[in-house]
């Protein structure tokens, strides 16, 4: 069988003629979007559970609109002109507004990259900042302890808009919401106690009620006080779905219900090998990225199986914790697994999220790693297609699943075989 998988910014081809493929693990189509800007306009107009931002911005003295990084496909450069030319009807001038890119604990970007992600004309035209995990306001604790050390520019506008995608999260259940200023906007301190939620066995993907990691989100967004939120649904392809606008709790279910739709896939047996794409970039632009696939892909192998993911990971692991932890485990994933815990830490715990495969399955990696990087996170690097499949000694007998989007397909969790 031909196939071909999405690898950074390209695609790889290969032919699979050994072993019993059982098929592709692909979504589930949709209708794209014929004029998604206008789409937006008329979510904004006529949003879910909120009035429209029109009527909202009426007499607002300043105006966060939130954004996300470029480790997200999130397309912020047709979010952010709506949105801004709406505020301007209303009487909020650009000297009033500010974009805040979503950091979390990634990197900051540099001016090129904030360019990139707005565009030329808005970046000379409206402060576009870099989240800073320094300059934040205490607003309290979530019940569950997690305190809420927001950024000020965001706590000091007297509206607050969160933009977006709305799509399947390894244990927040899935991104989109909230999640936009908890973990987006916080301090490593904050990020980490919601994190460290995600050790309960009911912090999964595709997850929401009972889902502590998700319904602490949704707990800081309703006390922090999110106006509004404009996120999106987009494909395999990064096409515009589903445009999701209003509400932050009552907007965000309607996306996840079309997430599910197309994301959710149920099977009827595991098999003993998955092939496996990441989907390109930006989704393997480095290993913290990359795992999220490498999660879903193992919904579908069976125990003591092989998950041969292919990512190109250009940037190495993508956080340096994430990189200490996995070098001192020395090849063993239960001192990950051990070591959070007793401690939890941000980075560590993507270690022990890949640590907790590890053990469930053979990982063969190929990517743009060192052999001595990508061993460290227990896997087996190859450096073409057909070394990978050599390395998941596909004998006839062997049954395969192919997932060429594995960062947007989840297999459901019913599979009993």
């Amino acid at each position: 069988m031909n196939v071909n998988f999405k690898y950074k910014k390209d695609e790889i081809f290969g032919v699979v003629n050994q072993g019993k493929i059982l098929g592709e693990i692909m979504p589930n189509t949709r209708e794209v979007l014929e004029d998604p800007t206008e789409e937006i306009y008329l979510a904004l107009q006529n949003p879910v559970g909120t009035q429209p931002l029109s009527v909202m911005a009426v007499g607002k003295k300043k105006v966060a609109i939130v954004i996300s990084d470029q480790t997200r496909p999130v397309k912020s450069k047709i979010l952010i002109p709506p949105l801004i030319e709406i505020l301007q009807k209303a009487g909020i001038s650009k000297t009033q507004i500010s974009i805040i890119v979503a950091l979390g604990i990634h990197r900051p970007l540099t001016e090129t990259e904030l360019i990139q992600l707005v565009g030329e004309e808005i970046f000379s035209s409206v402060s576009v900042y870099n989240h800073d995990p320094n300059d934040v306001i205490h607003m309290g604790y979530t019940t569950r302890g997690t305190p809420l050390e927001i950024n000020r520019r965001f706590i000091e506008a007297d509206l607050r808009i969160c933009t977006g995608n709305i799509d399947l999260h390894f244990f927040a259940g899935y991104a989109g919401g909230a999640k936009a200023v908890m973990p987006g906007l916080s301090t490593r301190n904050a990020i980490a106690n919601n994190h460290k939620m995600q050790l309960s066995p009911h912090a999964e993907s595709g997850v929401l009620e009972g889902n502590p990691v998700r319904e602490d989100i949704d707990e800081a967004g309703e006390i922090i006080g999110i106006d509004f939120i404009l996120n999106l649904v987009q494909n395999e392809e990064k096409e515009i779905i589903a445009v999701c606008a209003g509400d932050v709790i009552e907007a965000h279910r309607y996306g996840c219900k079309i997430i599910d739709q197309m994301y959710k896939i149920p099977l009827t047996e595991r098999a003993d090998v998955v092939i496996a794409s990441a989907g390109g970039y930006p989704k393997d632009v480095n290993l913290y990225q990359a795992q999220k696939s490498l999660d879903n892909a193992a919904h579908a192998v069976k125990p003591g199986g092989t998950i041969f993911l292919m990512a190109a990971c250009g940037e190495g692991y993508g956080e340096s914790i994430m990189e200490q932890w996995l070098i001192d485990a020395k090849g063993d994933p239960d001192t990950v697994l051990e070591r959070l815990s007793k401690d939890f830490v941000l980075g560590g715990h993507k270690a022990a999220a890949i640590a907790r495969v590890a053990k469930k399955a053979q990982i063969v990696l190929l990517s743009e790693m060192s052999d001595q990087k990508t061993v460290a996170a227990f896997m087996e690097p190859v450096k073409s297609f057909s070394e990978g499949l050599e390395r998941c000694q596909l004998q006839s007998d062997k049954t395969i699943w192919l997932m060429p989007y594995a960062c947007y397909t989840l297999p459901e969790e019913e599979i009993t075989t």
